[in-house]
């Protein structure tokens, strides 16, 4: 089993360039803004919900980025 989930990570630029990012790409659908809402930003949030993939028994967890900032995957490293 393969889950993804959606982060950002970074100053707060980064996270409002990932939200508007995600809110434009998910405007089709009619619901952008619960999309939105579900976007991890914080070490604990995406920590917490590998954490719970994993013990549902997913094999990978894929963290996508929104953000355009190159440096969250450093970051992301650095979390994990």
């Amino acid at each position: 089993m393969v889950a993804q989930v959606n982060v950002a990570l970074g100053p707060q630029d980064v996270i409002d360039d990932a939200r508007s990012a995600m809110h434009a790409y998910y405007a089709f659908t009619g619901m952008p803004d619960r999309m939105v809402a579900g976007l991890l930003t914080t070490p604990t949030g995406i920590r917490d919900a590998i954490a719970g993939f994993t013990d549902l028994g997913a094999d990978e967890v894929m963290l996508y980025c929104y953000g355009l900032d190159p440096h969250q995957v450093d970051r992301l490293a650095d979390l994990l």
